[in-house]
C-alpha cells in the first residue's frame, strides 16, 4: 500500500518527527535547498552543535529517494514543524522572505512556482550572507 503523503497547502496550521534517526552522509546547506521542491520527512529540534542548539530537518528530495537533511536555526520553520497540525511526509519548497532587511524562510506549497521574486530574493540572501560572513573574519 501507497504511503500517504501531503503538500503543504493541505494543512491548516498531528505529527512528530516520521523517524528519530539522522540520515547518513554529508548534509547540504539550506542554500541549496531553496526554491526546490523537496518531502519534509521529520525533524530533530534542539540538537547540541558547535554553532548552538540547532534543528536538523529530514528530507529527500523524491519521495521514493535517499534521506538527508541540512541543519537550521530559522524560528520560523521550527514552528511550523513544531505545530501539531503537521503530519510527515509533507511536499514543500522553502523560499527566502524578507521583513525589514531581514531575512527568513518559510515553507510553501510544492505546487508554488518559483518566481523571479523568490530567485532574487534567494540572491540577496547570498549577498548579505557573504557580506555577514565577511565581517565575522
Amino acid at each position: 500500500m501507497a504511503e500517504e503523503t501531503f503538500d503543504f497547502a493541505d494543512f491548516s496550521l498531528q505529527g512528530e518527527s516520521a523517524s528519530s534517526t539522522r540520515p547518513t552522509g554529508d548534509y547540504p546547506s539550506i542554500d541549496e535547498v531553496i526554491n526546490k521542491p523537496i518531502w519534509c520527512t521529520g525533524f530533530s529540534d534542539s540538537v547540541e552543535t558547535e554553532n548552538g542548539k540547532r534543528t536538523l530537518v529530514k528530507f529527500k528530495w523524491e519521495l521514493e529517494g535517499a534521506e538527508t537533511a541540512f541543519w537550521t536555526s530559522s524560528k520560523k520553520l521550527l514552528a511550523v514543524l513544531q505545530n501539531p497540525s503537521i503530519r510527515f511526509p509533507f511536499h514543500t519548497i522553502i523560499k527566502v522572505v524578507f521583513v525589514r532587511d531581514m531575512a527568513g524562510f518559510e515553507f510553501r506549497s510544492a505546487k508554488e512556482v518559483v518566481s523571479q521574486d523568490d530567485i532574487d530574493a534567494l540572491n540577496m540572501y547570498l549577498i548579505k550572507k557573504r557580506s555577514y560572513m565577511k565581517q565575522r573574519r
